[in-house]
């Protein structure tokens, strides 16, 4: 889920009306000890992305990026290449704000978002300066035995759209 200003923010078809301001994905998982996200501008690839499995994808091409540990930055990345990894080992080995709660098989966790960081063009952009809308896909991936992606799990998928 996506909270803001403490509040669940609920979406209308998978688009979240969100403030130019610091807002937060609230992940509970049960046997899942992380899963892949895509963060695009580019809303072709993330309708590519998000319906079946499609190979040409340029996410579901490359393998996943883990992000700063902790979330140090309060950032998510934005990437038409690759996706990232965010996942919650154990208390010291996760990528989410600190005080993750639960174990391996079953946890809950926050990641605070205050900038986007954009990889293609090496820069961070703060949400007060953001002015495109941000195209989220949260998935589990399936791997053959030569660690070759096959399929995916949609867990998550949303349109930001960000309001002043």
């Amino acid at each position: 889920m996506i909270k803001q200003d403490g509040k669940v923010v609920e979406p209308v078809n998978n688009v979240y009306e969100l403030k130019k301001s610091p807002f937060q994905f609230e992940i509970t998982s049960t046997g899942l000890e992380g899963f892949l996200i895509g963060a695009t501008t580019n809303k072709d690839i993330y309708t590519s992305a998000s319906g079946l499995y499609n190979a040409e994808v340029p996410w579901f091409q490359n393998t996943g990026m883990a992000e700063e540990l902790y979330n140090k930055d309060k950032e998510m990345f934005l990437m038409d290449q690759a996706p990232s990894y965010w996942y919650y080992t154990d208390a010291k080995d996760h990528r989410f704000d600190k005080t993750p709660k639960g174990n391996i098989k079953q946890w809950t966790a926050t990641r605070t978002i205050t900038r986007f960081y954009d990889i293609m063009t090496d820069q961070a952009v703060h949400l007060k300066d953001f002015n495109e809308n941000a195209y989220i896909l949260m998935y589990e991936p399936t791997y053959n035995d030569e660690y070759d992606l096959i399929g995916k799990k949609n867990l998550f998928q949303a349109t930001l759209k960000f309001n002043n």
